[in-house]
């Protein structure tokens, strides 16, 4: 095993590769390892640019330091070095290498780089304009640079905290499992990191942050980045395969076992206890819930259907579908469904999600926030909404046909493009990004006649470019509610689809799973039965009032 913070003197022509093959976890999820070898050109990285072969005379020491515009204090963040003859990045020993060539660095560090030109770049998290300076290091063995951050825009000041709800760490020592998230979340400006166990035969051997106790991650806390527990409570029926599906159980007392469930991914046993048996104990204990993955999995509806799924996640790990396949149709069912986001295996992303915490971040006053919908997700841009003086999780009530006024703002180090208005999961209005210094910003202000019940949120398109961990650009609100005349929303189309796909599971699940007794098989089934017997029955109420 390599380490992840190589030391100076190592090689480099061959040592790169490595170090991003270990930050994936083996079929962690699905064409993970192959998506993540094509999107980062592991081939073409296997020839960077580096010192391992310079003798110690052409070697320079550079001192970098990274700097708040305006008040001098020192940033955490990252940086990248890339010698003006070539196109490709250094590696920098001693430091986490990140994607596209980028490492995070503590606010201070000494460097050695080749004696030559050299292009510097950096920046702190998504708060920052990215610094760029050229050097000439020829024929100088110690040098010192100062690079000045310029902020866009300061979360904190405005009384937000970030949070990722969904990580682990795999084949990297404790010792450097340590130092990573000491270090990269302080760069990447995170606030809140929730560190997950999670089981699966027999990978679960490699997966280091298994060995991290709620005490090691109070002492890990603080001085910037504060640390949350839970784990990834999941069902699989085969590697990569579709099951039940993954849920995350955060804030938890003790961990709710099984952790994982059936042969798909234990190894053995069988298919007979569905997530919702773990989820009602993690609730029980005063945990939060929070589903994985967007779309996968089978439990998500009749969970959601009960009412036992705090927040949503998307992007943790993957694309894995549109806002459409699940919160979109979520909201239109009248359900209230916060946005949240993780990055699963490694902060190879920006990803966050942002609530409003005012004073220090505790665990579960943040999650508690979070469930209120009071959210935003991101990777690049900030946004902020309001709507007829809410924000979101917020409910505007309005009488007859009244004009409700919508005014956003989003601001970003990249072109996000536009910001977009959803309503009631369309887009009802668009407004174009512009330059301004050297980020973007767009400005919204709309009046919106409310002719029905439903919800607003605000987003950036999707399938924009991507940011410099080469990730596609993504920011979308939770909801603001729209309540007409004292009525929500409920689209009898949505439900009949969502009713469709759980009959669908039961058929699936009833023909694939291993069950050791009919009261094993009744009680998984019967979870689905339950999610459509309230959706049935509200459709029904709608079907007497209409008539």
């Amino acid at each position: 095993m390599k380490d992840p913070f190589p030391r100076p003197a190592l090689a480099m022509s061959v040592v790169l590769p490595a170090i991003l093959l270990q930050l994936i976890p083996a079929r962690a999820h699905e064409s993970t390892l192959a998506a993540f070898l094509k999107r980062h050109n592991v081939a073409a990285l296997a020839r960077p640019v580096g010192i391992g072969a310079l003798s110690g005379h052409e070697v320079c020491r550079l001192k970098v330091t990274l700097t708040e515009e305006g008040t001098g204090a020192e940033l955490p963040g990252l940086i990248r070095v890339t010698p003006e003859c070539s196109e490709e990045a250094l590696q920098l020993p001693g430091l986490c290498h990140r994607a596209r060539g980028w490492h995070t660095m503590p606010a201070s560090a000494d460097l050695e780089v080749p004696r030559t030109k050299l292009r510097i770049e950096a920046l702190h998290g998504l708060e920052t304009e990215k610094a760029e300076r050229s050097l000439d290091l020829s024929g100088r063995d110690r040098a010192e640079i100062r690079l000045p951050l310029r902020r866009i825009y300061d979360p904190r000041a405005r009384g937000l905290k970030s949070g990722n709800t969904h990580l682990h760490l795999t084949r990297i020592t404790f010792r450097d499992a340590q130092r990573y998230l000491r270090e990269v979340p302080l760069g990447d400006g995170l606030d809140l990191l929730f560190v997950s166990y999670l089981r699966r035969m027999p990978d679960e051997a490699r997966y280091t942050t298994n060995g991290f106790t709620r005490a090691d991650l109070d002492r890990l806390s603080g001085g910037g980045i504060d640390f949350g527990w839970g784990q990834e409570h999941r069902h699989n029926f085969g590697r990569g395969e579709q099951g039940y599906g993954h849920v995350m159980l955060l804030n938890l007392l003790k961990l709710i076992r099984p952790v994982s469930i059936g042969p798909g991914i234990m190894g053995s046993g069988n298919d007979g206890r569905p997530l919702q048996t773990g989820i009602r104990e993690a609730r029980t204990d005063g945990g939060t819930v929070i589903w994985c993955h967007n779309a996968f999995g089978h439990e998500d509806l009749p969970n959601w259907m009960a009412g036992l799924v705090d927040a949503q996640n998307i992007f943790d790990g993957g694309s894995r579908g549109h806002y459409s396949e699940t919160f979109y149709r979520y909201l239109n069912l009248g359900l209230k469904a916060p946005f949240s986001t993780g990055t699963d295996w490694f902060i190879y992303d920006f990803a966050r999600v942002y609530v409003p915490l005012e004073g220090p971040v505790t665990e579960r006053e943040w999650l508690e926030v979070l469930s209120q919908g009071r959210s935003y997700i991101t990777n690049g841009p900030f946004l902020e909404l309001e709507a007829g003086g809410r924000q979101p999780g917020g409910t505007v009530s309005v009488s007859g046909k009244e004009t409700v006024r919508i005014r956003g703002r989003g601001v970003g180090r990249l072109d996000f493009k536009a910001l977009e208005l959803i309503v009631n999961g369309r887009v009802v209005h668009s407004v174009s990004s512009r330059p301004s210094e050297g980020h973007f910003v767009a400005d919204l202000d709309f009046p919106l006649q409310v002719s029905e019940p439903g919800w607003v949120a605000l987003r950036v398109p999707p399938n924009l470019p991507e940011n410099e961990l080469a990730r596609s650009l993504f920011a979308h609100t939770s909801p603001i509610y729209l309540q007409l005349d004292g009525r929500s929303i409920f689209r009898p189309e949505v439900a009949r689809e969502v009713l469709a796909e759980m009959e669908e599971s039961v058929a699936e699940i009833g023909s694939r799973a291993s069950f050791s007794s009919s009261r094993e098989r009744e009680s998984v089934l019967r979870v689905y039965r339950e999610g459509i017997r309230i959706l049935s029955r509200r459709l029904a109420d709608l079907g007497k009032v209409t008539h």
